[in-house]
């Protein structure tokens, strides 16, 4: 059976540490990267000079080298909740990295933020698959939970505050409900004098196009939860009265 077709903007390409779909202007660049390698290319991310690397539910870090023209962040794809006990990073077939393109090209289209997605390299794991997925790195950016935490000055943290409510009002006017918009799925990134909020994340999102209010009140419900969470587990220096006005500020306006 011959395998599926990559999605629209990508070419199917056989590395040696597994198969990939890649955008075209980065086939040879990763190629050359990943060279005779067999290891996953989180493992050559990790171990590349001055990588830098994030919390997430597997790993995820930077991978800069001179065959790059851009650093890039490669994350191991791995499920959430209920199944991330019993399934961890495997998945049955390739849908998982699919759909995260799919969603990723259409964000895109609407004008809304989010890293391009630039391949993905799929790894045979018996009966299952791993995956690796390449984003270009935002430049001078920071997720929003490492953003607070860093006690931004009153100006630095309006604007970024803005940044964020600009994005979620964006998102519901398309009807982008992101079932885990948790604090650590949005990117904060330094624009000239300004600040520009991306999303991330995006497999585990939904369109309801027609249920604007619905989209806008479930995204600012998800994204509350989160900013609780993180107090409560000391990843932000807040008072719980602190977070509720932080809350407050995101909604207003939005």
């Amino acid at each position: 059976m011959k395998d599926p077709l990559p999605p629209t903007g990508f070419i199917s390409h056989a590395l040696p540490c597994g198969a990939s779909w890649l955008r075209a202007q980065w086939v040879d660049q990763l190629a050359n990267a990943v060279g005779q390698a067999t290891s996953p290319v989180i493992t050559l991310a990790l171990a590349s000079k001055d990588s830098q690397r994030f919390r997430g539910r597997a790993a995820v870090a930077t991978w800069k080298c001179d065959e790059l023209s851009a650093p890039l962040v490669v994350r191991r794809c791995s499920h959430g909740g209920f199944w991330r006990h019993f399934a961890g990073d495997r998945y049955m077939g390739n849908h998982r990295a699919r759909i995260e393109i799919e969603h990723s090209q259409r964000i895109l289209k609407l004008g809304i933020a989010t890293p391009e997605v630039v391949g993905v390299v799929l790894y045979k794991s018996g009966l299952f698959q791993r995956m690796d997925l390449l984003t270009i790195q935002v430049p001078n950016s920071v997720d929003l939970v490492a953003f607070l935490a860093a006690r931004p000055t009153a100006h630095r943290r309006d604007a970024a505050l803005a940044a964020v409510r600009d994005l979620l009002a964006t998102c519901a006017t398309h009807g982008l409900l992101h079932n885990d918009l948790n604090a650590r799925n949005i990117l904060l990134a330094n624009v000239g004098e300004g600040v520009r909020a991306y999303v991330l994340d995006v497999e585990d999102v939904a369109w309801a196009p027609q249920r604007v209010e619905h989209v806008r009140a479930a995204n600012h419900a998800r994204l509350a939860r989160s900013l609780h969470k993180r107090v409560r587990m000391g990843d932000l220096d807040m008072t719980p009265q602190q977070v509720l006005t932080l809350i407050s500020e995101l909604e207003s306006h939005a």
